[in-house]
């Protein structure tokens, strides 16, 4: 059954109902131009359970992104053959710490999904029991791992964080029963679920493994071909020093043919495709006879490296759906956009037809900007509001391979979210996807920071990147320098602020070690080094990286200059005495300045502070590595904007303008002013010389959009 509305205009119209995760209501325009979940943080690598959160007896989506461990919750509020999901953050801290890994499977029975997920440094897995009353709740019954007997004794399941395994009923006596691959990575090994057989019930977790090659099929240890009919036998279980050992797959079972039997839906590292093996065996010897190296078939999944899939009901049309989404666990090996491609079922659960219906479930609702989302706030035009600006870590544009192993270019851009608000009641509204036309340059890692260097009234722009650059932009945001103060770390991270109040912007930038240099403002536009380890802050977590990837941010209070400093953990953390040799960490006084919050958001955390609505409050938006922002202490409404930048690039001169400006570039032209009219329209074959008053204005061009000022 096709559903009824499109899941934008059902996740907008039931977002008055969405709590932000602090608790706040989430105010959005009641229009299908405004986006429904704008600060739910964004997607990268999902994984997707069904669990009844609010107790009604509807199950609702859970979305775990292991690019920084992050869990998101979603009410399912809709009808037969409708998608209706309601952010609802609120629920997430009732469930456990999960790492790399979760699979949403209810082994006992008792109709309540549990929790299997990977045991960090156990190389295996934990289970932790759906133990819910008058709230959700959970306890651990399988800590630090899971066993099962093996070889006369009981031995760890062997699960590691580059593997997906699969837990289903595969028998058929009523237990659910485990394939995981064996430690050599090639073969998938069976571990048989005894709870009914002993006792009757299948509430327990008794596991004996009884086949070592389930299925009769073997996965290349050099790339991600699949061998049928194939087991150990005749096969050396050496591992040589320079073996090519497989290095991670996913993989789902379910009966995709009608014949009562467990397929088998397979994917590999550094391929991006789901790989369909039938089934011809029987219940107790499962032997897959043929392979379709494209699924589904119609239009299959190309989800860059290692795609997994889930089959659920997302529409509640009695049909389970297909979900997919990137599982690599190298956090650079995933679109960051449009990573979540959903397939709606239009035949029946025995014989499937599975049709893509978005290839951006849920992200299409949230700012996401791809992968890493670094925010900053500015007045980009002069009309006296708030505007958000944020970088990205880039978008994967191609691919390549070195050595065997899969490879990435990204280039990043800066995204404009201007304020067509007001003071009082701001609304952020999409203009430009790659402000300042810097995705042309090809780099990566974009932070921006704006302040006025020259004193004539107008904001300059400084934006680091990750090769360790400082970009100088004009008041026009042209470029100008490209290598400002020869900075040379890489991941540099800009801020502009008076830190000394002598009316003179200093610089302060942070970097991939997690420390901070400060730069003395000496005016007009000129800085001298005043301190490599600033404040001796270091926001590196050395037990876990040898990097920190610091991201400053300054603000004030009253009279009170401090600090906040974005890290790789995911963790904003917060200094004062800013006067002192070495600063005091602070971060447990978060509550002080914009209120208690939660402060994990992922990985590769950056954040902004501004009194956004003017009632006298700082608001705080938090990007993190899945490219997407959250809110602290406020509702601020987001509407959709720009179409997607293509890669086609158009140039504007002179910009700023003092009268006529020339748009050099080929296509359907569009000119826009900040009431969101057109004001002209033409087809340009190359430049065109363009008339208008003074003002700013934006350029659209073949789906890209630039700014200009008309002085």
């Amino acid at each position: 059954m096709k559903p009824r509305i499109g899941i934008a205009l059902f996740l907008l119209l039931l977002s008055l109902r969405a709590k932000a995760q602090q608790g706040m209501e989430i105010q959005v325009r009641t229009s299908e131009n405004t986006l429904a979940a704008p600060w739910a943080g964004g997607l990268n690598a999902c994984q997707f359970g069904r669990i009844d959160l609010d107790g009604d007896g509807v199950k609702d989506l859970i979305a775990f992104d292991r690019h920084g461990n992050r869990l998101l919750c979603f009410l399912n509020r809709g009808g037969t053959g409708e998608i209706d999901y309601v952010f609802a953050p609120e629920y997430a801290k009732f469930f456990p710490k999960l790492t790399d890994w979760t699979i949403f499977a209810d082994y006992d029975g008792d109709g309540r999904e549990d929790i299997f997920t990977y045991s960090k440094g156990w190389a295996g897995m934990k289970v932790f029991r759906n133990a819910s009353a008058e709230q959700i709740g959970f306890e651990c019954v399988a800590c630090p791992y899971l066993t099962s007997w093996q070889g006369g004794g009981e031995v760890n399941i062997i699960a590691t964080n580059a593997d997906y395994p699969s837990i289903a009923d595969l028998d058929g006596d009523g237990d659910l029963d485990i394939l995981a691959f064996g430690v050599l990575g090639t073969f998938i090994e069976k571990h048989r679920n005894l709870s009914v057989e002993r006792y009757g019930t299948r509430d327990s977790l008794v596991f004996e493994k009884t086949d070592h090659c389930w299925g009769r099929v073997a996965e290349s240890e050099e790339n991600n071909a699949m061998f049928l009919d194939t087991c150990l036998f005749g096969k050396s279980l050496i591992m040589n020093e320079n073996d090519l050992r497989h290095r991670g797959a996913t993989f789902a079972v379910r009966d995709l043919t009608g014949n009562g039997l467990p397929d088998l839906i397979l994917a590999d590292v550094d391929y991006p495709g789901l790989t369909f093996l039938k089934n011809g065996g029987t219940p107790d010897n499962a032997l897959m006879v043929s392979q379709e190296a494209r699924f589904p078939q119609n239009e299959p999944v190309s989800l860059f490296s290692m795609p997994v899939p889930f089959f659920t009901d997302i529409d509640n049309d009695g049909v389970d759906d297909l979900l997919v989404s990137p599982f690599d666990p190298n956090p650079m090996a995933c679109e960051g956009q449009k990573s979540v491609w959903l397939y709606l079922n239009k035949g029946t659960n025995e014989t499937p037809d599975f049709q893509l219906y978005t290839k951006s479930f849920l992200q299409s609702e949230m700012i996401d900007v791809g992968t890493g989302a670094f925010p900053v706030f500015a007045d980009v035009d002069g009309d006296g509001l708030t505007d958000l600006i944020v970088g990205n870590i880039g978008d994967l544009d191609s691919t390549y391979y070195i050595y065997g192993s899969l490879q990435t270019h990204r280039t990043a851009r800066l995204s404009l979210y201007k304020n067509v608000g007001t003071r009082q009641n701001p609304v952020f509204q999409l203009f430009d996807n790659d402000f300042a036309g810097l995705g042309q340059h090809k780099l990566m890692g974009l932070v921006a920071t704006f302040g006025d260097l020259d004193g004539d009234g107008r904001n300059e722009m400084i934006v680091g990147t990750a090769g360790g650059h400082l970009l100088l932009l004009d008041a026009g945001f042209n470029l100008v320098d490209a290598d400002f103060l020869h900075f040379g770390k890489p991941w540099s991270t800009p801020c502009l602020f008076d830190v000394d109040g002598d009316g003179v912007l200093d610089l302060v930038v942070g970097d991939e070690s997690g420390k901070l240099t400060h730069y003395q403002g000496v005016g007009q536009g000129l800085f001298q080094p005043a301190a490599d380890d600033w404040g001796q802050v270091d926001v590196c977590d050395h037990a876990a990286s040898y990097f920190g990837y610091s991201v400053p941010t300054l603000f004030r209070v009253g009279d009170e200059v401090l600090l906040a400093v974005g890290s790789e953990q995911g963790k904003v953390f917060l200094f004062n005495n800013l006067q002192n040799h070495a600063f005091t960490d602070v971060s447990d006084r978060w509550s002080d300045c914009v209120g208690a919050f939660d402060n994990r958001f992922g990985l590769r955390s950056a954040c902004a502070l501004a009194d956004l609505n003017a009632d006298g409050a700082l608001e705080m938006v938090a990007g993190n590595f899945g490219g997407g922002l959250e809110l602290i202490n406020g509702d601020i409404a987001v509407n959709h904007g720009v179409e997607d930048a293509k890669p086609d690039i158009f140039s504007i001169y002179p910009n700023p303008a003092n009268g006529p400006f020339t748009v050099d570039g080929k296509g359907r032209l569009s000119i826009i002013n900040l009431l969101g009219q057109t004001v002209k329209e033409a087809e340009t074959d190359g430049p065109t010389t363009v008339v208008l008053p003074s003002g700013m204005y934006f350029v659209k061009l073949n789906g890209q959009v630039r700014s200009v000022v008309v002085k």
